[in-house]
């Protein structure tokens, strides 16, 4: 398989073709993964009725989700490589279709924490999978193919509070059960279909048998990857947790409607980085997205006016929610082609730790200071940066050594 550069738009070749099913499988399994991302925060009310506890409850068992996660990525990894991307995308799809079930008809707080724990189990599985699986699809246009897994996300999202309103709301009378149980029959065809689908050759497999795997070396390209995984979660998961009480501080006569405009942003970016993604480097996207989200980060510290705070919602959607993960994911494929599902896991699992340590670090400042939030999530944002400057010129140095 060629090297994937960046820099190229030229369509795929003529061999992939009979994937595009494949690839319309995998975005459907990252358009249900979207929903469980968001449909427990969404369903608190009647899931508190459900398991019996109150929201808070519920909050913390969606928490665990990030557990989850952490407990399938060193087994998906090596999974994905040295098994095949089938097997990954299907056990990480049935674990969804399981945790689906089982947080509609669980009982108990404990049991609808295991099942969000399994929710988290098939994000991690999926994850090692679906990047390479499309990376291998698509090898010209690699970046912009994962790309598209953050909008097939970004729609679920968008739809879900539609479908809600439609089945009569968050509570447990409302139709939270028949929602669940919808995206478990779009799972179960997702699986099936995956079953069928073929799959292109598995890069990582053929490059690098199990011994050489094993034999992977870190250096830090590597480390500064999953670095880059930590940063950029940081920045959209603190301005997601603190921009409702920045709204209510600066005096906004509606601080929910910057949600709105942090949605709109991130899908546009999507639209906006597929062009882009034709003309620089995916690495170049990753060094000036993070610089304007830093900047807007510190213009809304410093300037404590009520419009700036959507304004900054719609620009922090772009530049940070947008797919920024999805590409420092996709270059790490790129870079570590022996061993894309591990690079994967490992950028997820940073990310993971990452997103979740920062967001406990500055728990104590959401209601109390968020200002302190910005000037945390702007030093964070601006480390990434410089790392990312580092990841350019390996990206830069690798594509020039695949046209000499």
């Amino acid at each position: 398989m060629p090297p994937l550069a960046s820099t190229q738009s030229q369509s795929a070749p003529a061999s992939s073709r009979k994937y595009w099913t494949t690839a319309g499988l995998l975005y459907l399994s990252y358009f249900v993964l979207g929903f469980s991302l968001f449909a427990q925060a969404q369903f608190k009310p009647a899931l508190a009725d459900q398991w019996g506890t109150n929201t808070e409850g519920v909050a913390s068992a969606i928490a665990w989700m990030m557990v989850g996660r952490l407990l399938a990525y060193p087994f998906a990894g090596p999974i994905a490589d040295r098994v095949s991307r089938r097997v990954g995308a299907v056990i990480g799809a049935c674990l969804l279709a399981v945790s689906f079930v089982g947080i509609v008809y669980v009982g108990g707080a404990a049991l609808g924490t295991v099942m969000c724990v399994v929710a988290g189990l098939g994000n991690g599985f999926l994850d090692p999978a679906v990047y390479p699986a499309l990376s291998e699809i698509f090898p010209k246009k690699a970046h912009i193919a994962n790309l598209f897994l953050k909008f097939a996300i970004l729609v679920a999202q968008f739809l879900l509070p539609l479908l809600m309103k439609w089945t009569g709301g968050a509570d447990r009378d409302g139709g939270f059960r028949v929602i669940y149980l919808g995206f478990t029959v779009l799972v179960v065809v997702t699986v099936v279909g995956l079953f069928f689908a073929p799959f292109p050759p598995n890069d990582s497999k053929g490059k690098a048998d199990g011994r050489k795997l094993a034999r992977v070396r870190i250096d830090s390209t590597m480390i500064m990857l999953m670095v880059l995984g930590a940063t950029t979660i940081t920045t959209f998961t603190l301005w997601g947790n603190t921009n409702q009480e920045l709204g209510k501080s600066y005096h906004m006569a509606d601080p929910a409607i910057t949600q709105s405009w942090y949605a709109a942003g991130a899908m546009v970016a999507v639209l906006v980085s597929t062009g882009l993604l034709t003309r620089v480097r995916a690495t170049q996207i990753i060094i000036f997205y993070p610089l304007i989200s830093a900047v807007t980060l510190l213009a809304v510290f410093f300037v404590h006016q009520a419009w700036i705070v959507p304004v900054a919602g719609f620009i922090i959607g772009w530049t940070a929610a947008g797919g920024v993960l999805q590409l420092v994911a996709s270059t790490a494929n790129s870079l570590f082609p022996q061993a894309r599902g591990l690079m994967t896991s490992l950028v997820m699992i940073a990310s993971a730790v990452g997103g979740f340590g920062f967001q406990q670090a500055a728990a104590g400042w959401v209601k109390s200071a968020p200002g302190n939030v910005l000037l945390l999530n702007a030093a964070v944002t601006l480390v990434g940066v410089v790392l990312a400057v580092f990841v350019d010129r390996s990206e830069k140095a690798r594509t020039d050594a695949s046209t000499d």
